[in-house]
C-alpha cells in the first residue's frame, strides 16, 4: 500500500473556523480553496456547511500568512459547467485574475506572496517536490 504524504493532501471549503484551518496547515499540507467566484451560501454537497465567499476565502489566506504558510497555499475555481463561463452569464476562466487578485492586493496580500500562492507552490505541489526545510 502505498503511503499518501500529508504535503501532498489538501483542503478546501469545509473548513469554516480559523482555528480548523490552522490544525490543518500544521500537519505540513498544503492548503487550496477553490470554488472562488461562487458566490453562494448553500453548499449543495452538505447543507450544515455554510459556503464560503471571495472576501472569506481571503480572509482565510491572510489568516495563514500571518502564520508563516505562505509555501503552502494554492488557489482555484472549479469551472466545470457551461453556465460558469462568460459567455453564458459565469464568472469565467478570468475571475481570479480580474477580481480575486485585485482585492487580494487591495487587502495587504502582496504580489510575491500571490505569485507563490498562483504559481510557486501549485508547481512546486503537481510535481510533488518537497519544500526544502524537509531536505
Amino acid at each position: 500500500m502505498e503511503l499518501i504524504l500529508p504535503e501532498q493532501c489538501y483542503i478546501s471549503g469545509c473548513v469554516t473556523t480559523t482555528e480548523q484551518l490552522l490544525d490543518f496547515a500544521s500537519l505540513g499540507s498544503y492548503v487550496e480553496f477553490d470554488l472562488f467566484g461562487w458566490e453562494v451560501s448553500n453548499y449543495q454537497m452538505s447543507p450544515d456547511i455554510d459556503f464560503l465567499s471571495d472576501a472569506q476565502r481571503i480572509a482565510f489566506f491572510q489568516d495563514l500568512l500571518a502564520e508563516g504558510y505562505e509555501d503552502k497555499m494554492v488557489m482555484s475555481h472549479d469551472i466545470h459547467r457551461k453556465c460558469q463561463l462568460m459567455k453564458y452569464g459565469g464568472h469565467g476562466f478570468s475571475h481570479i485574475l480580474l477580481n480575486v487578485i485585485p482585492k487580494m492586493l487591495r487587502k495587504g496580500i502582496t504580489q510575491n506572496q500571490i505569485d507563490k500562492i498562483t504559481i510557486q507552490n501549485p508547481r512546486r505541489w503537481l510535481t510533488f517536490e518537497q519544500s526544502k526545510s524537509k531536505l
